[in-house]
């Protein structure tokens, strides 16, 4: 069964077809660059979904994975279609996720199968798993980085129902900052910057990222990414770690990953069920 790779931005998708050559790969105009890919690629703007199963339907795809990140635009070189004006005039004030599941729901009713990339990239954490324990040696980090890591999973889940945000960044109850449309790595950055100038009083306990999945969200189509450039980030504006879920996030690097935070003495923490 033929799969195709709907390319936004960022370096998953190129991973994906990487490691997947016989996929189709659809590079969306203005987030992704088609001369990347070794694979057949066609360039698409991001709302001409007509485009899109026509070339479905030329090489037989059944299967869609949506990889990377999407923004909504506002130019495009083609005309949008009438069925597609109507998802976007509906969707104009929802969040992320109920946009993505009305998307998704488009395709399926046109016979095809939206699928998640973690079917195609899986990690060995396990649940309640700490990497780096030399920090984790302290009583007292120990305390302070597992309490924070339940405070912004908690935060997390109770605001699930606003469809906002995949991460946070905390200090136990003080929240520095929640995730918005910027993505992740400019939550650290924001909050990074603001920790650095107002709150390092002695660097001990950094701000620790948690990053989760909403309650209930779709994630064939916008599942959370944590990789190395995420993690370098964290450690290079002093963030005492990271904790994320076990199951609903794409670990990408995981080996180079480790290697990091054993060597910088960062934290991660895979949140168990």
């Amino acid at each position: 069964m033929n799969r195709c790779i709907i390319a936004g931005e960022g370096n998953l998708p190129k991973l994906l077809a990487d490691k997947n050559k016989d996929f189709v790969v659809i590079s969306i105009r203005n987030l992704s660059d088609p001369k990347k890919y070794k694979n057949l690629t066609y360039i698409v703007d991001m709302l001409d979904f007509n485009e899109m199963i026509k070339i479905f339907k030329d090489h037989n795809v059944k299967e869609l994975i949506f990889s990377g990140k999407f923004y909504r635009q506002k130019n495009y070189q083609k005309k949008i279609s009438e069925e597609v004006k109507s998802l976007l005039d509906e969707t104009k004030f929802f969040g992320d996720d109920s946009t993505l599941k009305k998307i998704k729901k488009f395709f399926e009713k046109k016979g095809f199968k939206v699928i998640s990339p973690n079917i195609l990239i899986t990690h060995n954490f396990k649940n309640n798993e700490i990497v780096c324990n030399r920090k984790m040696l302290n009583n007292e980090n120990y305390k302070y980085f597992l309490e924070t890591v339940s405070i912004g999973k908690n935060l997390l889940n109770l605001i699930s129902k606003y469809d906002i945000g995949q991460s946070v960044v905390a200090r136990k109850n003080h929240i520095l900052g929640l995730e918005g449309i910027e993505g992740t790595n400019e939550l650290i950055k924001r909050c990074g910057k603001f920790y650095n100038k107002q709150l390092n009083e002695d660097n001990k306990f950094g701000p620790v990222l948690i990053k989760s999945p909403k309650l209930h969200q779709t994630l064939d189509l916008d599942i959370p990414v944590l990789g190395i450039d995420t993690i370098k980030l964290a450690y290079k504006f002093n963030f005492f770690g990271i904790g994320f879920s076990q199951k609903g996030i794409l670990i990408i690097n995981e080996s180079e990953i480790r290697s990091f935070c054993q060597e910088k003495n960062f934290c991660l923490f895979c949140i168990g069920e």
